[in-house]
């Protein structure tokens, strides 16, 4: 049974403005602004009411048709539902005006006063159920708008809201990545490790190949036999100390730089 309720002239100002944003997406609105604006344009002429469109209930509406996209995702974003035709069309339009309140008349109607305003709405003209949806969808996209990463989204200077600008920035933002430890380990060893072949191991100009010759070892260490890897030869007078490449260094290896870098 739908219980009556007592409106104030703001509230029916709200309820005449769902109304129309209703009647809209009955016309198939979907997300074209323009159907709510040609319907706006009629209802300011004729009106199935006694009395005219209320300057609020006018203000609404062009509100709700200039930031249409936005309160839509919104809203579609904190409803558990798949997609805006699963909401009733009486739920939803209710819910895109308290939306519009919330995003661009906060400062003279509280986000509390939107919600309850739009609960009370509901409780009068749609089903049981709908009072505690509106409520919970409604109070998410209340605390999403004043949460510090949607005031850092960009904003034009005649107060329109950029998402392609705060796309842009998330973008940006995941396409900083941090290093691996391996690439951090080889920025670091770079400029102060030249890599020459000693040791049996490859320098850059042998590193494409998978195996190493026996010649090129015995090059390398100017022995005629294959030197072990794991034998530590020490540099001679001049010489700079060889270290190994990202390509030849081993597990335990990697344990070891590791706590290089943490001496560093």
């Amino acid at each position: 049974m739908v219980t009556k309720h007592q409106f104030t002239s703001r509230t029916k100002a709200r309820k005449r403005a769902a109304d129309v944003v209703f009647e809209a997406d009955q016309r198939g609105m979907g997300s074209n602004p323009e159907v709510l604006r040609d319907l706006l344009r009629e209802r300011k002429v004729i009106t199935a009411a006694l009395t005219p469109l209320p300057d609020y209930s006018i203000r609404i509406i062009e509100g709700v048709a200039q930031e249409l996209r936005r309160i839509d995702t919104l809203i579609d974003d904190h409803a558990d539902v798949a997609g805006l035709d699963r909401i009733p069309a009486v739920d939803l339009a209710v819910m895109r005006v308290a939306v519009w309140e919330m995003l661009a008349n906060q400062e003279d109607v509280p986000a509390v006063i939107a919600i309850d305003e739009a609960i009370s709405i509901v409780k009068s003209i749609s089903t049981d159920a709908s009072p505690n949806f509106v409520n919970a969808v409604l109070d998410a996209v209340r605390k999403e708008i004043h949460s510090p990463a949607w005031t850092r989204s960009r904003v034009h200077e005649d107060g329109i809201y950029d998402e392609d600008s705060a796309e842009s920035d998330m973008s940006a933002m995941n396409d900083a990545e941090e290093l691996s430890f391996e690439d951090f380990a080889a920025d670091i060893a770079a400029p102060e490790m030249p890599v020459e072949s000693a040791d049996g191991l490859a320098s850059d100009a042998d590193m494409e190949g998978d195996t190493r010759s026996d010649e090129v070892i015995a090059d390398a260490t100017g022995d005629d036999h294959n030197e072990p890897e794991d034998v530590d030869i020490e540099s001679s007078e001049g010489e700079q100390k060889r270290y190994p490449t990202l390509a030849d260094i081993t597990a335990a290896d990697l344990a070891e730089l590791d706590e290089l870098l943490d001496e560093y």
